[in-house]
């Protein structure tokens, strides 16, 4: 980002000698569109009322920026601290345009004389008498008084005018571009942006501690709020984690119990997990990935357990057998062996199972953009937990079994696994006799699953529920700041009045920093609610959903306050698409050209169109219209004739009506601009600015109605432009529909409407072009990455059938993932697309563990239907555990309703989905092929 930061600085430096005098283009914090971590309010205990409450904003801000933001900017990883809000405390000069043309004066001489006035100068240093003093001669002024008395000429009558003579000197406020609202009264809202690259949780913690120390020394009257701090949704989701990684690590332990059958097995198997957590943690911390919702996401101690419980299960058997064989307990050495004997032997089934499912999520790190940046952490964890969990199971698991298994071990098959097998072999015996039937089931499964899985819809990610709402009001593009604060506040008022809501906040048009530059008639309103077991009905629902509480605030304020449009959003989600594509709504249509009354005609038309489609919630236009536009157009003949140019009257309505500012006043370390400026009254009286003086002469001046023609015209208020083009947007939210499906038939619908005339173009933007980019790339990665595990497992077997057959667990498997999908009313997302990849590999490991069984009993000399009873009834221990441990690691995940469940659960519901069908196919599809295929695959590996 530096580097970035310094080219464009480079940039900068080439164009900022073009640019309008007194504009200075300057680069904002070290921070993203995501960087707003904490927000708080400062506010007086009693508000004031009428004038006083002016004086009190007035004091609210000075406390803000003078007090609180340079405290907080100390700490570590604040980029910047941002005000809105309050008045900035300002000295302003208001000329008495009357006065000013009796004595012959104009906007420059008061300003002139300010300039000479107000400042100190150095006169290096003296030495005396071997001493040495500095020399500073001190001009600056302190109060309105000493400003008053400032000299502006000498008239002839001996009279000298003063600032006082020709103007009024008081403390007022600037023209400010925005303003913050907090349950329902105009307050003063502060900011704080992370650094880019700092951890937010940590942040915002240090700056709610920070702030708990400022505090103490507020004068008193005054108090500062929290009113939004990102830790808390941060420590809410990880909250979610733990419950779900606590609750799949009780459940995964649960079922070794009930089906491993040796209670020191299963707790050796069991023991690895925290192990494995706490190794995938150290690594976590080298690596640089922190713990959040998408790098500790995918973690299931079913698959990371897998491994051990392959290489366990197989020892507990042959120490058994050994056991048996000999009549007697083994000794240290014998136990050593068959664990040994045992590992060995898993190894390929195990370590060769896990391998394969850390290359299938290889395609992970080839995203790029948003999406890489999203789940590159989670195949990371993963990847390390898997690994480390790999290792254990050639290691510390034979180690542990080796000191834990002594004595006698018994093998005996728990009751649920006797009854599971009891069920399952004479189903076996009927699968042999039909083989055909099931093979034509699990084709018409598969070619079924396809069939769905075009069908679903597609979303990036799923929608992670804030805990708080967003709404933005988009209010008549050409109403008065002081309109809108009054609709915001009548507006918060309403919502502070529905009992989930707790807070209420606003900012209206643009902050002291201008990272979010708005219009006043636009505003972020910010709702925070209540923890939902805490929501009392609406509507006659029973604890609504926040869709439907977002639906009654909408109806209520379009009810009690007609006139203003809504977008209806979260923090983080309104963010995250304005840094996407530039707005603030999942969709946007984006009209490029270069005729704004084009533009606008178009974007209405296309809202129009979009509109009629279903699912289409939320449809705003970002160009609201035309504003009144008071125009000043020097008359060029008079000009010439004076012999003047035009520069002073365009100086005399930027100085007279916008403000010049001429130095500041200084108060021990805080500093307050002085303004030269007509007060209010004056600026918003035409024909008083039809007086304004102009000087053309030495003393002599004329009104500005002589010089410049005064007009109003229809104007756009804001310009946007994009790749140098101008460009107007429809803001598009849709609700209750999946957002690749509702653009596919908008996008039709738009192009069979709508005609756009040469040189005007649109563009579809939002978070469904980075699922189509991420797909893309994984429908090209992924299948080579599975073409590379064909080749992984043709080395491991030298036999092609049985690679094939290896293979054929995973389609059955994707078909699972699909139906999950469907069960769970949930579209396609890149976080399924990671259950997919993830299944991939979990199939192949189950389809892996059955064909080296068959090998093995296969040198035997067994053969045909004895074979594969025997096979599978030496298998469906571990078939059915690493299916089962897998399934209960995932389901908290599913299930879970917590903050950042939403994410979790497409990857969850695939897992589950996939697994369930994946050792359907593995206990019963594949005994089928091979009872059909068991010469060829055999005899080949003969010829091999």
């Amino acid at each position: 980002v530096f580097l970035a930061r310094q080219q464009v600085s480079e940039r900068l430096q080439t164009v900022a000698g073009e640019l309008p005098q007194g504009i200075q283009p300057k680069l904002g914090p070290i921070s993203t569109g995501l960087g707003e971590v904490f927000l708080y309010s400062v506010e007086a205990v009693t508000p004031a009322v009428g004038a006083a409450r002016t004086a009190q904003l007035m004091e609210l801000r000075t406390l803000q920026d003078w007090y609180i933001k340079p405290r907080l900017l100390t700490v570590k990883g604040v980029a910047e601290i941002n005000t809105i809000g309050g008045f900035e405390k300002q000295f302003h000069i208001q000329p008495d345009i009357r006065a000013m043309a009796r004595f012959g004066l104009h906007f420059s001489d008061l300003i002139e004389a300010m300039e000479r006035t107000n400042q100190n100068v150095g006169g290096g240093y003296v030495q005396q008498t071997g001493e040495q003093f500095l020399v500073q001669a001190t001009g600056l002024l302190h109060n309105e008084n000493e400003i008053r008395r400032v000299p502006i000429k000498a008239l002839e009558t001996l009279k000298t005018v003063t600032i006082g003579d020709v103007a009024q000197v008081r403390l007022a406020t600037e023209l400010r571009t925005g303003a913050a609202v907090v349950n329902g009264k105009e307050e003063v809202l502060g900011t704080a942006l992370m650094r880019v690259g700092e951890n937010s949780r940590t942040v915002a913690h240090e700056v709610a501690k920070k702030l708990e120390e400022i505090k103490m020394g507020l004068p008193e009257g005054f108090v500062i709020r929290n009113v939004y701090n990102r830790s808390e949704l941060v420590d809410a989701t990880i909250k979610t984690i733990e419950h779900n990684l606590a609750m799949g690590a009780f459940l995964v332990v649960i079922i070794l119990l009930m089906l491993l059958g040796n209670m020191r097995a299963a707790l050796i198997t069991a023991f690895t997990i925290p192990i494995v957590l706490l190794i995938t943690f150290i690594f976590m911390k080298y690596f640089g990935i922190s713990g959040n919702l998408m790098s500790l996401g995918a973690l299931d101690f079913g698959i990371i357990v897998d491994g051990v419980v392959i290489v366990i299960d197989h020892c507990v058997r042959r120490i058994h057998a050994k056991t048996e064989a000999m009549g007697r307990t083994l000794s240290q050495a014998e136990l050593s062996h068959e664990v040994h004997e045992a590992t060995l032997e898993m190894r390929q089934s195990a370590g060769f199972g896990e391998i394969i499912i850390v290359i299938v999520f290889l395609p992970i790190f080839a995203l790029v953009g948003i999406e890489g940046k999203m789940f590159k952490p989670m195949a990371a964890t993963f990847s390390i937990a898997v690994v480390t969990a790999l290792i254990l199971s050639f290691t510390l698991a034979p180690a542990l079994a080796s000191f834990f298994l002594k004595g006698r071990v018994t093998d005996r098959e728990p009751w649920l696994m006797r009854k599971i097998k009891e069920a399952y072999l004479p189903l076996l015996d009927k699968v042999l006799g039909h083989k055909a039937l099931v093979l034509s089931i699990g084709a018409v499964a598969v070619l079924l699953g396809g069939i769905l899985f075009a069908r679903l819809g597609g979303e990036f990610l799923p929608q992670l529920d804030e805990g708080s709402l967003t709404i933005q009001f988009v209010r008549p593009v050409n109403i008065s700041i002081d309109q809108s604060v009054a609709l915001q506040a009548k507006s918060e008022k309403i919502l502070k009045e529905f009992p989930q809501v707790t807070n209420v906040f606003s900012r209206l048009g643009t902050a002291e920093v201008a990272t979010d530059p708005m219009g006043v008639n636009l505003s972020d309103t910010y709702i925070m609610l209540k923890n939902r077991k805490e929501w009392e009905p609406v509507s006659g629902k029973e604890r609504p959903s926040k869709a439907d509480l977002a639906a009654a605030m909408v109806k209520r304020l379009t009810e009690e306050l007609p006139g203003q449009r809504m977008l209806v959003s979260q923090p983080i989600q309104m963010r995250f698409n304005e840094l996407l594509e530039g707005t603030r709504a999942d969709i946007s249509v984006k009209v490029f050209g270069d005729d704004m009354d084009q533009l606008a005609k178009h974007t209405q038309e296309i809202k129009e169109e979009i509109e009629k489609v279903r699912g289409a919630g939320d449809v705003e236009l970002e160009l609201q219209g035309k504003t009144p536009l008071l125009q000043v157009a020097p008359k060029l003949k008079s000009l010439n004739a004076l012999g003047i140019s035009n520069r002073e009257v365009l100086e005399a309505v930027e100085t007279g009506v916008g403000g010049k500012e001429v130095g500041f006043i200084y108060e021990g370390s805080k500093r307050f601009p002085i303004v030269v400026r007509l007060k209010e009254s004056d600026r918003s009286d035409l024909n008083a600015l039809k007086n304004l003086p102009v000087g053309f002469a030495n003393g002599a001046t004329l009104p500005l109605a002589e010089l410049a023609e005064l007009r109003f015209v229809d104007a756009y208020g804001a310009i946007s432009r994009e790749e140098r083009k101008r460009r107007a947007a429809i803001m598009i939210n849709p609700r209750g529909r999946d957002t690749e499906s509702f653009v596919t038939e908008a996008q039709a619908s738009v192009a069979k409407a709508i005609k756009l005339p040469a040189g005007y173009f649109m563009e579809w933007g939002g978070n469904f072009k980075n699922l189509q980019e991420a797909r893309s790339r994984l429908l090209v990665l992924t299948p080579l990455v599975l073409l590379l595990v064909l080749v992984i497992i043709y080395a491991a077997f030298r036999n092609l059938y049985q690679t094939v057959l290896i293979f054929s667990c995973v389609p059955l498997a994707l078909v699972g993932g699909v139906l999950g999908l469907i069960f769970n009313g949930l579209p396609f997302s890149i976080s399924a697309g990671v259950g997919f990849i993830a299944l991939s590999g979990i199939a192949v490991l189950n389809g892996v563990v059955l064909v080296n069984v068959f090998n093995d009993l296969k040198k035997h000399g067994m053969k045909g239907n004895t074979l594969i009873r025997e096979g599978t009834s030496l298998r469906i221990r571990p078939v059915l555990m690493t299916a089962l441990v897998d399934i209960f690691g995932f389901l908290p995940m599913m299930l879970s309703s917590g903050t950042g469940a939403e994410v979790q659960k497409p990857l969850a519901a695939v897992v589950i989905g996939g697994i369930v069908s994946s050792t359907f196919l593995t206990l019963f599809v594949l005994p089928a092929l091979i009872s059909i295929f068991e010469k060829r695959i055999w005899n080949e590996e003969a010829d091999l």
